[in-house]
């Protein structure tokens, strides 16, 4: 079947309530969609969406930041033919929108009305992608830590080294949540319960991508960004490309699935849980690093997690105001 090529923007808001995001009700029809129209000759696809949401919306692409790493697919036959129309995400700080003749009426809107909108399941699943890269916090809603604790141990192979260890995290992300100044304790805690489920499935290093879509598939994507981000702890994507001991297309596959260039300060605080417990106890970060380079040999990856995570402690000092090995036990 011949195919038609088009490209498209989840074009987003961030707002201090949250994410905020463009629907277009199209003049003829009035289906509700988002900006996206056919590519040029020659024309790439980040370059036709730019265009294509210039045309439609009257935003510019000089005020769209479009991540280079999120892509997202919907295909649909229309006319004897099929239809491809690959997205991305843009941000643009821009309310102003100047409507073509192509649409009747646009809105600026949190994900569960957009969402609710859309008559597609194929875009909303574009749309629901695109808010858990963003970590949108309307997806937070729905999980406490006992119900985090349940969905890591209900999950198949998630035995009780896994489950000891991580409740020691969470107790540890917890003390520490409580400590730093403007840290949501209890979505620390739930996070911190859920890290590690991608070992249920596997002990190698696509555990936090296992994990990450573990939780996402159980509905808690705005859990998710930890499973990742406590693995990363931070660090740039180039730096865990040069890292030998990590395949380039697993970096590549773990950046596309979230936004692992910020590091909002609940994932620091997670991420540094994590490197303060061996098994099922807690232990400095010193002591830690010596523990991972008996039983792995030292590595790029250990000496880079423990440089990170004395920055992290050091950091989330400095917001408590004082020493926090004390505060631990240690």
């Amino acid at each position: 079947m011949p195919e038609i090529r088009a490209s498209g923007l989840v074009l987003v808001r961030r707002e201090p309530g949250g994410v905020l995001y463009l629907r277009l009700v199209n003049a003829r029809h009035g289906d509700v969609g988002l900006p996206k129209g056919r590519a040029a000759a020659g024309e790439t696809e980040v370059a036709a969406a730019l265009r294509e949401t210039e045309e439609e919306t009257g935003v510019p692409p000089g005020e769209v930041a479009v991540n280079a790493f999120w892509r997202r697919e919907t295909r649909y036959p229309l006319r004897g033919r099929r239809k491809a129309v690959a997205y991305r995400i843009g941000v643009t700080a821009r309310a102003e929108v100047r409507l073509s003749k192509e649409h009747a009426a646009f809105a600026w809107a949190p994900l569960d009305a957009t969402l609710g909108a859309l008559r597609h399941e194929s875009l909303r699943a574009v749309v629901r992608a695109a808010a858990v890269f963003l970590k949108d916090p309307s997806l937070r809603r729905g999980l406490d830590p006992p119900g985090a604790r349940a969905f890591l141990v209900a999950q198949a192979g998630a035995g009780a080294p896994v489950v000891a260890h991580t409740a020691q995290v969470a107790a540890v992300a917890r003390a520490l949540a409580e400590a730093a100044s403007g840290c949501d304790a209890a979505f620390v805690e739930c996070c911190a319960w859920l890290h590690d489920v991608g070992r249920a499935r596997t002990q190698g290093a696509r555990h936090p991508l296992e994990g990450f879509h573990l939780a996402d598939a159980g509905g808690l994507g705005g859990h998710a960004a930890s499973c990742l981000s406590h693995f990363t702890k931070g660090a740039a994507r180039e730096e865990l490309l040069a890292d030998p001991g990590l395949e380039a297309a697993l970096v590549e596959e773990m950046w596309g699935a979230c936004d692992l260039a910020t590091f909002p300060l609940e994932e620091k605080v997670v991420a540094l849980a994590d490197f303060l417990a061996v098994g099922a106890r807690r232990a400095r970060i010193e002591e830690r690093e010596a523990d991972l380079v008996r039983r792995y040999g030292a590595s790029p990856t250990i000496a880079r997690n423990a440089r990170i995570s004395r920055a992290l402690l050091v950091e989330l000092e400095a917001r408590a105001g004082r020493p926090l090995y004390p505060l631990l036990g240690l």
